[in-house]
């Protein structure tokens, strides 16, 4: 055989695989953007009904987690407060701030003033408040941050929760690293 032909199909053999090469590379691009927009859903920016200050509740009136967020130590999700809760006091105007005013004024008219929950998990994680809040007693601030200071609702959690973050308490705290406690 002439040499010229061999180096021809070597070169074809390895046209052929770089070929083949193409589609693993876009499968792994569309995998990386598809991750990527995921990311970003999860990063969007979440709005309240109300600027409700947290500090004010929490350190100024001393009110407890538990009276906003009812289920916080016996339920999976800690709940979030609704039109019965605030308008325990705020049928009336408290204080000289606009947004108390506000408040006042949306209850008065009817409004659900339903809040948005700020802290998602992925589906596939199975955590609830009860055993961690309730039966292990940690505090809110663990997994939340300093929410309790804020004097305006985050537009994103304070805290990343990743997998990474929860095995780091879980060892600190000497509790199981067993995949199917978590996940399901």
């Amino acid at each position: 055989m002439p040499t010229g032909w061999r180096m021809q199909r070597g070169g074809g053999a390895r046209a052929r695989r770089a070929g083949a090469a193409v589609p693993v590379v876009l499968v792994v691009l569309a995998l990386m953007a598809a991750a990527a927009v995921g990311l970003t859903r999860r990063a969007e920016r979440i709005d309240q009904p109300v600027a409700f200050n947290h500090l004010k509740h929490t350190k100024d009136l001393g009110l407890a987690c538990e009276f906003c967020h009812p289920y916080v130590r016996s339920g999976a999700h800690a709940g979030l407060p609704g039109a019965e809760t605030c308008g325990m006091c705020h049928q009336v105007r408290q204080g000289t701030s606009t947004e108390a005013a506000r408040v006042t004024e949306l209850l008065s008219g009817g409004d659900s003033l339903r809040f948005n929950k700020l802290f998602r998990l992925p589906g596939h994680v199975f955590y609830t408040h009860r055993r961690h809040a309730g039966i292990a007693g940690l505090e809110c601030a663990n997994c939340h941050g300093a929410i309790a200071e804020t004097e305006r609702p985050p537009f994103r959690p304070l805290v990343r929760i990743t997998m990474d973050y929860c095995l780091d308490c879980h060892r600190e705290q000497q509790q199981t690293l067993d995949c199917n406690a978590c996940h399901r």
